[in-house]
């Protein structure tokens, strides 16, 4: 297993190459559009309905169970989101995050 400690996941910077410029997006889209998801492997679906994912961070190897939520919780080190949060994730890259994530919601409500 290799550590992504000081290496960004394969997207564009722009943070916008998960969203598409089209109208009306649904909620499940919608979330998995988020660059969030970038930062973790999904793993396995639990259920057939709803967000629900076991998933693993790709910055610090732990695996975790969870919606979008979670993910955001744990790698933007967001205590009491019923999930530990990510130890190993950089100054640099949790700001690059917010940034992506940011610029995401932006045009999400556009």
């Amino acid at each position: 297993m290799t550590s992504q400690n000081s290496s960004e996941p394969n997207f564009a910077s722009s943070g916008t190459g998960s969203v598409s410029g089209s109208g009306s997006i649904s909620s499940s889209q919608n979330e998995n559009a988020s660059p969030l998801w970038n930062y973790v492997t999904k793993l396995e679906k639990k259920g057939a309905i709803g967000g629900t994912w076991n998933f693993r961070c790709n910055i610090c190897g732990e695996s975790h169970s969870g919606s979008y939520t979670r993910v955001k919780a744990h790698l933007l080190q967001i205590s009491g989101g019923g999930v530990a949060i990510c130890k190993k994730v950089t100054q640099s890259q949790k700001s690059e995050m917010m940034k992506l994530l940011e610029e995401w919601e932006k045009k999400k409500r556009e």
